[in-house]
C-alpha cells in the first residue's frame, strides 16, 4: 500500500506541474491570438472600445490562467503532503467541464464548419485534449490518494486498539 501511495503522490506532483504549465500556456496562446488576429477578433471598432474589449479579455484570460495555476500548485502540494483542501478538486471539476465543452465546440467548428487553419486547429485541439487528460489523471490520483490514506489511517487506528 505504501508503494501505491508514493506512486500517487509522485503522480500528483508531476501532473500538477503539467496543469500549472498548461495554465501558463493558455495565457501565452490567447495573448498571441489577440495580437496576431487583432482585426478578426475586435473588427473595426473605435479605439476606445477596442481598449475596453482588450482589457476585459485580458482580465478574463488572466483569471483563467490563475485558476489553472492554482489547481496545479494545489495538486503538487497535496502530492507533497502539504495540502489537504478539497476546493481545488471542485475548481478542477468545473474547469474540466468547461474544457470539455470548449474542446467539443472547437472540434465541431474545425471538422464541420470549414477547414481554414486545419493544421493549427488540430494542434490546438490536441493540446486541449492533453490538458483534459492531465486534469482527469490529477483528479483520479487525488481521490485515490485520499482513499488510500484514509484506509491506512483506519487500519492503523483499528490495529492500535
Amino acid at each position: 500500500m505504501d508503494a501505491r501511495i508514493r506512486r500517487l503522490e509522485v503522480n500528483l506532483v508531476t501532473v500538477g506541474t503539467g496543469v500549472a504549465i498548461f495554465g501558463l500556456w493558455t495565457l501565452i496562446r490567447y495573448a498571441l491570438t489577440l495580437f496576431i488576429f487583432d482585426d478578426d477578433i475586435v473588427g473595426y471598432v473605435p479605439p476606445d472600445l477596442k481598449t475596453v474589449i482588450y482589457t476585459f479579455l485580458g482580465v478574463l484570460i488572466g483569471i483563467a490562467c490563475l485558476f489553472q495555476v492554482y489547481i496545479g500548485l494545489s495538486a503538487r502540494g497535496e502530492g507533497k503532503g502539504k495540502r489537504k483542501s478539497v476546493v481545488y478538486l471542485v475548481f478542477a471539476g468545473i474547469g474540466l467541464a468547461m474544457d470539455i465543452i470548449f474542446s467539443a465546440t472547437e472540434a465541431y467548428a474545425l471538422f464541420f464548419q470549414g477547414t481554414e487553419g486545419l493544421i493549427s486547429g488540430l494542434a490546438s485541439l490536441t493540446v486541449e485534449i492533453t490538458s483534459i487528460v492531465c486534469t482527469m489523471i490529477m483528479m483520479t490520483s487525488s481521490i485515490r490518494l485520499r482513499r488510500f490514506r484514509k484506509s491506512m489511517q483506519t487500519e492503523t487506528e483499528g490495529g492500535a486498539v
